[in-house]
């Protein structure tokens, strides 16, 4: 629209308007073409234009067509002042509009109420999401103002109500939306504008983030500037009245084949709980980090550049997160004062408590380097745990965002030393069966990739009398859904006897070596692995194996003693002699490959016996039923405490 001086002809208020009746071709305006052109006055109050297409500028909105229809209500024009009121109606939207010319100032306003959203589907020149819209209803109001010296200025406000749209793919969708939009644009010749609004009542999804405003509103407003390069948002204030504060610019560069974002946050304020019910709740349930309690508070200040994190300051205020549903963790009392970049500052971080599942490591304090994008311990961090301790030699986290991430998550650089932790604590701790021990190591590293931890090096654990080491250790989603875990593990020299009387499987005397490689587990259950369990090869004599063991083993083989231990002999036996035992296991798709000492055409030997009686245990199925197998273990065990599995 084009407001100048005699932008609306002047006339006589008495003067009678004749039905007027005006068709084209065409009618060229500027750089603006309107083809099949027709406008009619009827009865001097009702009027119509019609154009079949345009080219030009306004094409993609109006380059099918248009068709206005309205009556005048009021017109008035006599010695210099000109008032009209009118409605108008196209494409299924009806409005009011008013001129008034006075003196050589003008204003024209547009109104619209309770306008069906729907009608907006298939109007050109909107994006393809228009198509999304299931519901709501709009009021608009539009002014342009003249003033004497031809300054233009534009002001508009929007209403949507019950405002609901679902995406094809369910991703993006909302339910009775209220939103309230304010655009002020002063002097239309300069880039310089105000938009400003609020968003109260109902629920809104995009993608992992949801959110229901009925309990609490939440207001945003910036200032625009633009240019034929840049988009800035200055003076840039996002919050509500109880959990969020965010105050800050944002730059655009509209040059860029993908725009590149320069954000700076002055000021970043969540007060908890509300914050986390309210904004981090939803994207928290992805790693199954909802249902938390979370209490204190966190303020921050920063600035990212061209989408790295260049400096921030950091300030944690009493921070408690408690893991009250699935009682993983706890953290209380978090106090931190972080600078980047700062090195006269002392940056460090301190908490009262905390507890990992039932693992207490109580109050703490760390001395921490913090550079910009990134937080590190200055100096190594022991805590003691179970009897023993943990060194953090090393431990830097790169944040997401900053120029040394390239990843988009967490970058985690960590080298630890497990020392002397005592077993019987640790198995109580996870309620696990009690066995004593020690467990040692070294982590070299730890790395994050695409959700996925690695931990380099071993791990030994000094049980049983003797050594299980595990390599090639990873855990997927450990917060997720569906976690996952992969390892290899050596067993070395174990005692039978300590091992088997543990998981209530019957004594067995003697040492153990073996293996477990490929172990897969997907949500703390094995899926695959390939496993041996067996008598050392420099164990010489005999041991021996009660007749509750004799039973367990027969159940794992899914075969039977070769001398029935229900005969009247045997049942004056309760341990027998063994001369060397083994079984191995490959799990793939829930079937367990059998395989042991020695193999026949009809049968694997799990067992060999030694001295009077003989007892030997072979197994005649070699593809057996992992669950079945389960559960049959669990069937016969007496008390119900062998779990595999667990």
């Amino acid at each position: 629209m084009l407001l100048c001086a005699g932008w609306l002809p002047q006339a006589p208020s008495q003067a009678a308007i004749p039905d007027i009746a005006f068709t084209a071709a065409s009618v060229e305006y500027g750089d603006a073409r309107l083809e099949e052109v027709r406008a009619e006055l009827a009865q001097g109050s009702f009027f119509s234009l019609e154009f079949a297409r345009m080219t030009g500028p306004a094409e993609p909105w109006l380059g099918g067509g248009l068709a206005v229809r309205g009556e005048v209500g009021s017109l008035v024009m006599d010695d210099g002042l000109l008032e009209l009121d009118s409605s108008i109606e196209l494409r299924g939207l009806s409005g009011r509009v008013s001129v008034k010319d006075r003196g050589g100032e003008r204003l024209l306003t547009l109104s619209t109420r309770n306008q069906p959203l729907g009608s907006l589907v298939n109007w050109p020149g909107l994006p393809e999401q228009a198509k999304w819209l299931r519901g709501g209803q709009l009021d608009a109001l539009l002014t342009i103002r003249q003033s004497a010296n031809l300054r233009v200025s534009l002001g508009a406000q929007f209403d949507l109500n019950g405002l609901g749209f679902d995406s094809p793919d369910g991703s993006y969708a909302a339910e009775g939306l209220d939103l309230q939009l304010r655009f002020d644009w002063p002097d239309m010749e300069l880039a310089d504008a105000a938009l400003g609004g609020v968003l109260r009542s109902g629920e809104l999804l995009i993608r992992d983030f949801y959110r229901d405003f009925s309990g609490g509103a939440l207001n945003f407003s910036t200032d625009l500037e633009w240019s034929d390069k840049l988009l800035e948002l200055t003076r840039l204030s996002l919050g509500d009245d109880r959990a969020l504060d965010v105050q800050g610019r944002v730059q655009v560069d509209l040059e860029r084949a993908s725009n590149s974002w320069e954000v700076e946050v002055t000021r970043l304020e969540l007060n908890f709980p509300a914050a986390y019910e309210a904004y981090i709740e939803p994207l928290a349930a992805a790693w199954t980090l909802n249902g938390l309690e979370v209490t204190g508070r966190l303020l921050w200040s920063g600035e990212w550049s061209s989408g790295n994190l260049v400096s921030g300051d950091l300030e944690i205020g009493d921070l408690s997160i408690v893991d009250t549903q699935r009682h993983r963790f706890a953290f209380t009392g978090l106090q931190a004062q972080l600078r980047p970049g700062d090195y006269e500052f002392s940056s460090r971080l301190a908490w009262r408590g905390l507890l990992l599942g039932r693992i207490n490591l109580g109050a703490g304090e760390a001395a921490i380097d913090s550079e910009p994008g990134a937080l590190a311990l200055e100096q190594p961090l022991i805590l003691d745990m179970l009897g023993g301790q943990v060194e953090l030699s090393v431990l830097k986290i790169i944040l997401p965002g900053s120029r040394a991430d390239g990843t988009g998550e967490p970058d985690v650089m960590l080298r630890a030393r497990v020392k002397e932790l005592d077993m019987g604590q640790l198995t109580s701790a996870l309620d696990w069966p009690p066995f004593s021990g020690k467990v040692s190591g070294e982590i070299p590293g730890v790395s994050l990739d695409d959700d996925v931890l690695s931990v380099d090096g071993e791990i030994r654990l000094d049980v049983f009398d003797g050594r299980i080491s595990l390599q090639n250790l990873s855990l997927e989603r450990a917060f997720g859904v569906l976690p996952g875990l992969a390892a290899d593990m050596q067993i070395t020299n174990l005692d039978l006897e300590q091992l088997t009387q543990t998981f209530s499987f019957g004594r067995i005397a003697g040492r153990l070596d073996g293996h477990v490689n490929e172990l897969r587990m997907l949500d703390w259950k094995p899926v695959a692995f390939d496993a041996w369990l067996g008598t050392p090869s420099g164990q010489g004599g005999s041991r021996d194996i009660s007749r509750q063991a004799v039973n367990r083993l027969t159940t794992l083989g899914g075969g039977s003693a070769t001398t029935a231990l229900t005969s009247p002999v045997m049942r004056l036996f309760n341990s027998f002699s063994y001369k060397r035992l083994g079984l191995g296991c490959r799990l793939q798709n829930n079937t367990c490959q059998l395989r042991g000492l020695s193999e026949d055409e009809a049968s694997v030997l799990l067992l060999e016996g030694a001295g009077v009686p003989k007892i030997t245990i072979r197994a005649y199925n070699r593809n057996i039923d992992w669950p079945q197998m389960v559960s049959n273990l669990l069937a016969v065990s007496a008390d119900g405490e062998v779990r595999i599995g667990d």
